[in-house]
């Protein structure tokens, strides 16, 4: 197992961050360009603890990836933590943190830490992985610009 985290601050509060965090529409909005994921396409409800999604990633919205398996172990409101546990592909377990802490004054601090396991290509995964993750932060950053700026 190796562990990667990707950080940003955003100019947006942590109560809207938060909200948005929970939100399938969030999701597909900031891997969008990367992934295409049918199984969430018209969800608009939060997600729940103890949900579990099995579904077909798309590499660029075309290319059939992985079968992915995600399932939601926590959501905790106090300290705006959701943990996800995950599998699919080559990939034996994606262990997945969001948390959204303040920062004061109308910004906060959004991270994502992954445990990966992918056996003998752990290290190639992380790599991959970190670069995704910076992704789908910069789609975060712009997400915050057009829609939760306070």
């Amino acid at each position: 197992m190796q562990t990667i985290t990707v950080t940003s601050e955003l100019e947006a509060s942590p109560g809207r961050v938060w909200e948005a965090v929970q939100s399938p529409v969030t999701f597909v909005y900031v891997v969008r360009g990367l992934f295409g994921v049918p199984l969430l396409a018209g969800r608009s409800d939060k997600v729940q603890p103890g949900e579990s999604g099995k579904g077909w990633l798309f590499l660029f919205h075309v290319v059939p990836f992985s079968r992915h398996t995600i399932n939601i172990v926590e959501i905790d409101h106090d300290t705006m933590t959701m943990r996800t546990n995950e599998h699919g592909g080559m990939i034996r377990a994606w262990n997945h943190t969001l948390h959204v802490e303040p920062l004061g004054a109308g910004r906060s601090r959004y991270s994502d830490t992954v445990e990966i396991d992918a056996g003998a290509l752990t290290p190639v995964v992380c790599r991959v992985a970190t670069g995704i993750y910076r992704y789908r932060h910069r789609r975060w950053r712009k997400l915050v610009r057009k829609h939760l700026q306070s």
